[in-house]
C-alpha cells in the first residue's frame, strides 16, 4: 500500500505534463476513467493516476471526485458479473484457488463477500464472476460493489490530494529526484510499518 502511494506520487510528478489535460474533464472524467478501468477483466488498466490528477485540481472538490470515481468503478465491474453469468469467464489454475474461495463465500455470505472484495486489494473480478455464475441479483451486486469501493477510493484520493498539498511547495525539488529514490523511500516506510506490526504481534502473543 505504502509503496503503491509513493509510486503513484512519483508517476504523477514525472507524467504531469502528459496528464494535465485530464483536469478539464472534472467529475465526469473521474467517473469515466474509473468506469473504463474497471470494465477490463483480470487486466486492470492504470487509471488512478489520472483520477489523482483530477482530484488535485483546485477548482474541484476531491471528495466529489472520489465519489464519482467510486460509482464509475463500481458500475464498470458489470463485465465480471456478466462473464460469470454467461459462462464466458476463463479461470486459470493460479486463479482457481481464489475463485473457489470467492464462490464459497458468495454462497454463505452473499453481499458481505462482494463488499469485502471491493473494499480490499483482493481480486475483485473473481468474486464478480462467482456472483454472476451463482445468479446473484445484479442490483445487489452493483450496490455492494459501490459501497465497498467508496471508503477505499476516498482514502486513496484523499492521500493523493494530501500528498499533493504537502509536496507542491517543493515541486522543483521532487521532480528532480530519480525513480530509485522514491522506491527506496517506499521500501523503508514499508519495512518500518511492517516491522512495527510484527513486533506488536509478537508482543501480543507473548502476553
Amino acid at each position: 500500500m505504502v509503496i503503491s502511494v509513493v509510486s503513484l506520487c512519483y508517476a504523477i510528478i514525472r507524467l504531469w505534463p502528459y496528464l494535465e489535460g485530464f483536469e478539464q474533464y472534472g467529475y465526469l472524467g473521474a467517473f469515466l476513467v474509473a468506469f473504463i478501468t474497471s470494465i477490463t477483466i483480470m487486466f486492470p488498466l492504470p487509471g488512478f493516476a489520472i483520477i489523482g490528477v483530477i482530484a488535485i485540481n483546485p477548482d474541484l472538490n476531491w471528495a466529489i471526485v472520489a465519489l464519482a470515481a467510486a460509482i464509475g468503478g463500481g458500475l464498470g465491474e458489470f463485465t465480471a458479473y456478466l462473464a460469470g453469468y454467461g459462462g464466458a469467464a476463463i479461470i486459470t489454475p493460479r486463479q482457481s484457488k481464489w475463485y473457489k474461495m470467492a464462490e464459497g463465500w458468495m454462497e454463505r455470505y452473499g453481499t458481505a463477500s462482494i463488499f469485502l472484495f471491493a473494499l480490499t486489494p483482493l481480486p475483485f473480478d473473481i468474486v464478480g464472476i462467482a456472483a454472476g455464475a451463482l445468479r446473484f441479483p445484479f442490483w445487489k451486486f452493483i450496490l455492494a460493489t459501490i459501497a465497498g469501493r467508496l471508503p477505499k477510493t476516498f482514502i486513496g484520493v484523499y492521500l493523493t490530494y494530501l500528498g499533493w498539498v504537502l509536496l507542491q511547495p517543493y515541486w522543483h525539488l521532487w521532480s528532480e529526484l530519480a525513480w530509485w529514490f522514491w522506491m527506496i523511500v517506499g521500501v523503508c516506510i514499508a519495512v518500518i510499518i511492517g516491522g512495527s506490526i510484527l513486533i506488536w504481534r509478537r508482543w501480543q502473543a507473548g502476553r
